[in-house]
């Protein structure tokens, strides 16, 4: 049985990608640092500041294939902060130590951040980088030097670029919790960027897309998105449908009518053209959401 194992597997993206590997019957362990709860998981500490730490959970466990979804991204601070830095270094030397270990993949976690503030549509190989801050700047590096890293050890690596995730567990700094929360107890809610358009992909859906290129043996790089552009504006009108809040409560006075921006997967880039899409719409996945 192939063995995965996942850095960061208990996290909001991570914790998908970890079910979906269970769901197809492969073995997987979670690396961490702290040891989770659920005993019909397989733990195994490991910490990505930690090269000796790593090395033992991989001459322990031996997996097949790596899965890294260490970042840091607590909301305001990340964009500038130099612990992208840290995390770019640790990650490709967390790589290299996995393909020392014989380790035959490597998938790493990118953003639609590394294409600018508002690139159109995006496809990895037509679509220029963009490094606008220290987070997309450490981002682009570490997708690029990771497929040299593959190339130099002869293993396969993705780096799947995410466009807006949103789902479960998500902190509730985050656009849609914020909003929920506050709608929710009446409170009204700012509505700073209702012209953004932007490429919501639900964190199964991104999931799923990581398996499928896995599987599928698709390129390095991956445009994870639905290829589908909805506005700030209209997702929060879905969300108050759907949680029948009172969309007065939506606060615009703060707004930039000309403030745009657009950040969406290109329908003919390689994820989307090789038989991959979400299993859901965005309007069935606002439906099915279920926020305390």
């Amino acid at each position: 049985m192939t063995k995965v194992a996942i850095l960061g597997g208990t996290g909001f993206i991570g914790k998908k990608i970890s079910s979906i590997f269970e769901f197809n019957n492969y073995e997987v362990v979670q690396f961490g640092r702290s040891h989770i709860l659920d005993k019909n998981q397989s733990y195994c500490f490991a910490d990505l500041f930690n090269s000796e730490s790593l090395i033992s959970a991989l001459n322990k466990e031996k997996p097949d294939v790596v899965v890294s979804t260490a970042w840091d991204t607590e909301p305001g601070k990340f964009w500038s902060s130099d612990i992208n830095i840290k995390y770019q270094n640790a990650t490709l030397d967390f790589a290299e130590i996995c393909f020392r270990a014989n380790v035959s993949t490597f998938i790493g976690l990118g953003t639609v951040s590394e294409y600018g503030k508002s690139p159109g549509k995006c496809n990895w190989s037509k679509t220029s980088l963009e490094a606008t801050d220290v987070y997309s700047k450490s981002k682009i590096e570490t997708g690029i030097l990771l497929e040299e890293l593959g190339d130099k050890y002869g293993t396969n690596t993705h780096w799947a670029r995410v466009f807006q995730a949103f789902g479960p567990n998500e902190k509730h700094q985050r656009y849609i919790p914020s909003l929920i929360s506050s709608l929710k107890n009446g409170r009204k809610f700012l509505v700073k960027t209702p012209n953004y358009i932007l490429d919501w992909i639900h964190t199964e859906d991104i999931a799923s897309a990581v398996y499928f290129a896995y599987r599928n043996e698709l390129s390095h790089f991956l445009d994870v998105g639905s290829g589908i552009g909805t506005s700030v504006s209209e997702l929060s009108m879905m969300l108050c449908n759907k949680f029948k809040f009172d969309s007065d409560l939506l606060d615009f006075t703060e707004a930039t009518p000309d403030h745009h921006k657009v950040a969406v997967a290109d329908t003919c880039s390689q994820l989307l053209t090789s038989g991959w899409a979400p299993k859901l719409s965005l309007s069935d996945r606002i439906q099915s959401l279920d926020y305390d």
